[in-house]
């Protein structure tokens, strides 16, 4: 370590970028409860709680260490890790049981994911009005339910309100929430275990109310944890149980997904959150700021909103980092603030990223006009071009499906996946396409 510093102000320092990434439910649980105890050459001793240990020191384990020595590097210019202490002495595991297998644990829902707290807008009122349906009620209506839609628009919070919602009404009401990892994760101990514990399995998922599942797209190519849920989800549905899943596209949009796993999704009904419009992305941040505890001016609100159109999760990351300069820097919630915080985190470099701007770009690099492109002419060059501003939008974009064959000269969305789905093969095996869109990207982009 090159920078003379006390474990307080390291510890504090720490703390405020642990704030800004994520944010202050996550953070009073995991980050705030720690203090520091000792400073010593390369390690920060940091007392834990007992009877919230556990919990903590496994999720340090998995992410927050890394986070804390990148932290630390930055702040003391020197090599610092984390050294998580007991406060009191720590018992003695009990032997592994099917009583205390992993996936035996209740699953807890956010707190604050509830109906209340979703803010509701063009892009996700479709959504959000048939996640009322299905909590008011389950299995009996919409079964099963799928969110998809682009990352941090609010799936995970839509369909946790769903369980909210469900456990308030009927609290004898058995509610499973698992991501698709934690359900292969779960499903994999299970087999490893032996027969009892693959029983143990099967009773844990198979026997709830309500079984939430988030990001199905993480399925893609695993047969064996897909025939499990396949059976998972004949015995629920047969049993008028409801089923909520999440995916980042639609189920025929995920690479070797088994075809009858698609078509029980489809049984059901499927809804897209796009990204939020400007009125909505504003009252997310007045949320957050009543919610906090904060008064910030809205024109200072409506700044960050006017420059954060990508998806909820970096309008609330940006909101947390303004915050954290408020709460530890002293900084005042003036517009000016706003724009440093916003010049750190390269909002204000290069183009807002529209259909239009990818259609612009796309058509001049092919010497053809945006007319060309939402045409019906199947010239080779014209149909290379309009795919490859398909997949492009596809992948810059929260545009769903439908939305982008809209904009295509109301193609239908069929159109548009077989586009991508084209463009993705052929930029994997010829390195002169993967080039092409790399530079088409960097030029919607930055403008270069």
């Amino acid at each position: 370590m090159t920078k003379p510093i006390t474990k307080e102000e390291l510890w504090s320092k720490v703390q405020a970028e642990f704030f800004t990434k994520l944010g202050r439910v996550t953070f009073s649980t995991y980050i705030e409860p720690l203090k520091p105890i000792t400073l010593e050459d390369t390690s920060l001793t940091l007392s834990v709680p007992s009877d919230m240990a556990q919990d903590i020191i496994d999720q340090w384990d998995r992410e927050y260490s890394m986070d804390f020595v990148q932290f630390a590097m930055t702040i003391a210019d020197g090599f610092i890790k984390p050294d998580l202490q007991i406060a009191q002495p720590k018992t003695t595991a009990a032997a592994p049981t099917l009583d205390n297998l992993p996936f035996t644990r209740e699953s807890d829902l956010n707190p604050d994911f509830t109906f209340e707290k979703f803010v509701i807008g063009s892009g996700n009122e479709n959504a959000y009005a048939v996640a009322r349906a299905v909590a008011d009620e389950p299995g009996q209506v919409y079964n099963p339910y799928l969110i998809y839609g682009g990352v941090g628009l609010g799936k995970t919070h839509l369909m946790q309100a769903i369980g909210n919602a469900y456990a308030a009404s009927t609290p004898s009401a058995h509610i499973k929430y698992a991501t698709a990892e934690d359900f292969l994760n779960d499903f994999t101990e299970s087999l490893r275990a032996g027969d009892g514990a693959t029983a143990a399995f099967k009773q844990e998922y198979r026997s709830v109310d309500l079984l939430l599942v988030d990001d199905i797209q993480f399925w893609s190519g695993k047969e064996k944890v897909q025939e499990e849920f396949f059976n998972t989800f004949n015995v629920l549905t047969k049993n008028g149980k409801q089923i909520v899943m999440t995916s980042d596209k639609l189920p025929t949009e995920i690479v070797d997904l088994q075809t009858r796993l698609t078509s029980r999704f489809e049984a059901g009904i499927m809804m897209d959150i796009q990204k939020p419009d400007l009125p909505t992305r504003v009252a997310i941040l007045q949320n957050l700021s009543e919610s906090d505890g904060l008064t910030i001016p809205n024109d200072v609100l409506e700044l960050i909103a006017e420059k954060i159109d990508s998806n909820v999760r970096s309008l609330e990351g940006a909101f947390h980092k303004f915050e954290a300069s408020l709460r530890y820097m002293n900084k005042p919630a003036t517009k000016e603030t706003a724009q440093q915080i916003l010049g750190d985190l390269n909002i204000n470099q290069g183009f807002k990223i529209t259909v239009e701007r990818i259609q612009q770009v796309v058509a001049d690099y092919y010497m053809q006009t945006i007319d060309d492109l939402k045409s019906s002419s199947r010239k080779k060059d014209l149909v290379t071009a309009r795919h490859v501003a398909m997949y492009l939008t596809r992948t810059l974009t929260n545009e769903s499906l439908p939305d982008i064959g809209r904009a295509f000269g109301g193609r239908d969305h069929s159109s548009v996946l077989h586009a991508t789905t084209k463009i993705t093969e052929k930029s994997e095996s010829d390195p002169r396409t993967k080039e092409m869109l790399d530079a088409l990207t960097d030029e919607i982009k930055n403008g270069k």
